[in-house]
């Protein structure tokens, strides 16, 4: 072999996993002394590889397969409730600070007389409407604040209702937007660089487990996510649970839209799929919405079944009472 074939044997052996032209690039690199091209390096690649076809026995023919390129493929990712987490209350769209407290007060009495051991916050717990595209006056440093010391009084109050409740949060669209937000001004408002809102706002003094927005929930066989991956865009559909059923085709429960819906059919196995959107607990007259006739107060019950099979009590909350 001649010196250059030499030198593109000892590199097609070195890097092995990388294509022939990245070699060549690098042998030129490496050697301009010898080779006077990234071309004239290729074709001793060639050479002493397969690529070329040469026959002759003069030449030592190497097989060089690049693999694939690293992948960063994400799967979807499922979390499933314990079994023992079986009787449920989902509370969703709080808004908080444009949170409507009698209405919260109504469903957390359900929940205690009711013996709830679970608790889903089904997202957008916060409410950063400033921070959006609608025209707002811009927060100050003590606002942001103080809504978030009123999100801390919220948890604290719902942990010593349900103390050995298992708690955990859905991550909405608000609550991502806040994450976004605080990534920049976390540092000014704080004085520290928290801006998850896990770390943020403490989550494991209250023992609330957090989940980003592309975990989906299960308890049993129902599905739960806020929902503002399912239910795209501004407006919603006219049934927002057919809705998630045209996208999901499976049980699913979700928020985000501030409404009561139920869509259910039948499928070829005659398995019964059932999806539900769930009112909010916040207004009904947001400043980017204030007429909005669609939206009405509301939150879920949902028992669970050893085998996965479930119930949801969709209700709603009309003149203060529980409907």
């Amino acid at each position: 072999m001649t010196q250059k074939q030499q030198l593109a044997a000892e590199y097609l052996a070195k890097f092995p996993s990388i294509s022939k032209h990245s070699i060549a690039a690098k042998l030129y690199n490496d050697h301009e002394h010898i080779f006077n091209s990234v071309e004239h390096a290729r074709t001793a690649i060639r050479t002493v590889s397969s690529a070329c076809g040469i026959k002759s026995s003069k030449h030592i023919k190497i097989t060089h397969t690049p693999d694939l390129p690293p992948s960063k493929m994400q799967n979807r990712a499922f979390v499933d409730l314990p079994t023992s987490s079986n009787n449920i209350l989902w509370l969703s769209d709080i808004h908080i600070p444009n949170q409507n407290n009698d209405a919260i007060k109504l469903a957390i009495e359900y929940g205690v007389k009711n013996k709830i051991n679970c608790i889903v916050l089904g997202g957008d717990i916060l409410d950063n409407t400033p921070f959006t595209s609608h025209d707002a006056p811009p927060p100050g440093k003590d606002d942001v604040v103080e809504w978030f010391e009123y999100c801390e009084i919220f948890l604290s109050h719902l942990r010593t209702k349900f103390p050995k409740a298992h708690i955990v949060w859905l991550e909405g669209n608000h609550d991502n937007w806040y994450v976004r937000y605080l990534m920049k001004k976390a540092p000014v408002f704080f004085n520290d660089e928290y801006y998850r809102l896990p770390q943020r706002l403490d989550l494991k003094k209250y023992n609330i487990e957090f989940y980003e927005q592309h975990v989906v929930v299960r308890a049993g066989k129902l599905h739960m996510l806020h929902g503002h991956t399912i239910v795209r865009g501004f407006m919603a559909p006219v049934n927002a649970a057919r809705g998630v059923f045209m996208r999901s085709k499976s049980s699913m429960i979700i928020g985000h839209v501030h409404s009561t819906s139920n869509h259910s059919e039948t499928n070829i196995k005659e398995e019964q799929i059932s999806c539900w959107s769930v009112g909010c607990l916040c207004t009904l007259a947001p400043d980017y919405d204030p007429h909005n006739t669609k939206h009405n107060v509301g939150f879920a019950h949902i028992l669970v079944e050893k085998n996965g099979e479930f119930e949801v009590l969709n209700k709603r909350i009309i003149n203060n009472k529980i409907l």
